[in-house]
């Protein structure tokens, strides 16, 4: 199972997601209990959405939790439980309530913290833009009816769904400010290695080594898929900080010395280093998910947070 921080980044980092699962048939019997709605759906609705509640100016409405003042409404907290929990499929293992909550709920505080900061970087989303994504996604779904139903099924009316719209819409603004720091290229290491559990046979492989064995060979003969490829790769990409340290301090042409990890033993051998090669997809958006980490722990760090749920 994903840790809770990893889910988040997940949710983070496809903000609007649920634009996308509007589009897809799902069976009914595996829908939540439909919501009597406060209006219907039509082609001609034209809402204007509460992004933000502020409780000085709506202390009525129950709030789940409190980020720098704004507030989180209790309903979309309560919703967001319901469509996460609907998102698991039957023989798939659902977390406890209580891990539960904590991603909903983290999901939230630092959805709005993207918000927050989006309208001080002088982000704003018009009611006719706003308006023209709610008609957009009708049109996607298949029309007023059948936008109307799918609200029911998922817990929305017109004036929750475009709040959360555009609460996805602004803070996805944010978030491509803070991915887009990321560069096309950064230096990058690319490397061989000779991988085993066993220590006696990374020993064998050592020696070998010594001997005046060729690595490209041994690499080949240990790993016969991959020849022990590890690619290039930038700083903080691999799971194993204590293998980067060692690439990212080798002259071309070297090896290493074993290297132990939680997975085995490993000795690597690098093959080039350049200070900016051109990153890869999943190399780029692991970079884009450690910035996204780092703004929102130092974003959380310095926000005053209340909780109004148990």
């Amino acid at each position: 199972m994903l840790k809770m921080r990893q889910i988040i980044l997940i949710l983070l980092l496809s903000l609007g997601m649920f634009l996308t699962s509007c589009k897809k048939d799902r069976d009914p019997s595996n829908l939540p209990t439909p919501v009597q709605t406060s209006s219907e759906y039509t082609a001609e609705t034209m809402l204007t959405p509460q992004a933000i509640i502020p409780t000085e100016i709506i202390p009525e409405i129950p709030l789940a939790a409190m980020v720098n003042g704004e507030g989180i409404l209790l309903e979309d907290y309560e919703r967001e439980l319901a469509l996460y929990k609907a998102s698991f499929a039957d023989e798939d293992p659902m977390p406890n309530d209580e891990d539960i909550k904590q991603i909903v709920i983290d999901f939230l505080i630092e959805q709005q913290l993207l918000v927050c900061a989006a309208h001080k970087n002088g982000y704003t989303l018009s009611d006719q833009a706003l308006n023209d994504k709610f008609e957009q996604l009708s049109k996607e779904i298949g029309g007023a009816e059948a936008m109307n139903a799918w609200m029911q099924n998922n817990h929305y009316h017109s004036e929750s769904l475009l709040r959360s719209l555009s609460l996805a819409s602004t803070a996805a603004y944010q978030r491509d400010l803070i991915i887009a720091q990321i560069p096309e290229a950064v230096e990058q290491v690319r490397a061989q290695q000779i991988f085993s559990t066993s220590k006696e046979t990374i020993n064998g492989a050592e020696q070998s080594l010594i001997g005046g064995s060729d690595f490209n060979k041994l690499a080949w003969d240990h790993n016969p898929k991959t020849g022990g490829e590890l690619g290039w790769f930038p700083r903080d990409y691999l799971l194993f900080p204590e293998i980067e340290e060692v690439a990212f301090s080798l002259p071309v042409g070297s090896r290493s010395e074993i290297i132990q990890t939680d997975l085995g033993y490993h000795i690597i051998f690098i093959i080039a280093h350049e200070d900016a090669h051109p990153l890869s997809t999943d190399a780029r958006v692991a970079l884009q998910s450690k910035a996204l980490n780092e703004w929102l722990s130092k974003a959380r760090e310095e926000a005053v947070i209340e909780l109004f749920i148990p």
